[in-house]
């Protein structure tokens, strides 16, 4: 596990111009904690996951956004990653699928990092990169997955001492 940097980077869910997405920064240096942050009322867009997914699984189409709750879809494996089996809200959450850390991206069948924001507005969790500098981290919102981004995780800049 890389040395916690102390540095915190957030990534906001919100509505933008009418539209929900993630606003955050393009990078997350490996150790930094990156903070998840729900700025939207749930009671009127539902909550919102962050989950951790190998790029081919991101939905693309409206059609495979439509189908994502679906067996064998992305979006219904991330809800058996956090322990819904049918209908209901997590059990597990967040869902730790590697070493402790942001650091496992997901597929249908192998499960990945994720966190359940809740149905309480104000909704937030932090965790420490563990990702390897070099590694590309795609996430999306199950909930509503035309909701996704990128990060790249690069190398933690280390303070020079004066001489």
């Amino acid at each position: 596990m890389p040395p916690s940097t102390g540095q915190t980077v957030t990534i906001a869910v919100e509505e933008v111009a009418g539209k929900l997405q993630f606003v955050g920064p393009e990078t997350v240096a490996e150790g930094d904690e990156l903070e998840i942050v729900d700025k939207l009322n749930p009671q009127k867009v539902g909550p919102v996951t962050f989950s951790l997914v190998r790029r081919g699984y991101l939905p693309k189409t409206r059609r495979a956004r439509a189908n994502c709750f679906t067996p064998h879809h992305i979006c219904w494996a991330i809800a058996e990653w956090q322990g819904v089996h049918g209908e209901g809200i997590p059990t597990i959450n967040p869902a730790e699928a590697g070493a402790p850390g942001w650091d496992t991206m997901g597929s249908t069948s192998v499960p990945g990092d994720s966190w359940f924001s809740g149905l309480a507005p104000g909704g937030h969790f932090a965790q420490e990169v563990t990702a390897r500098a070099g590694t590309r981290l795609w996430f999306m919102d199950a909930i509503h997955p035309w909701v996704r981004g990128t990060i790249r995780v690069v190398a933690p800049v280390v303070p020079v001492a004066p001489v």
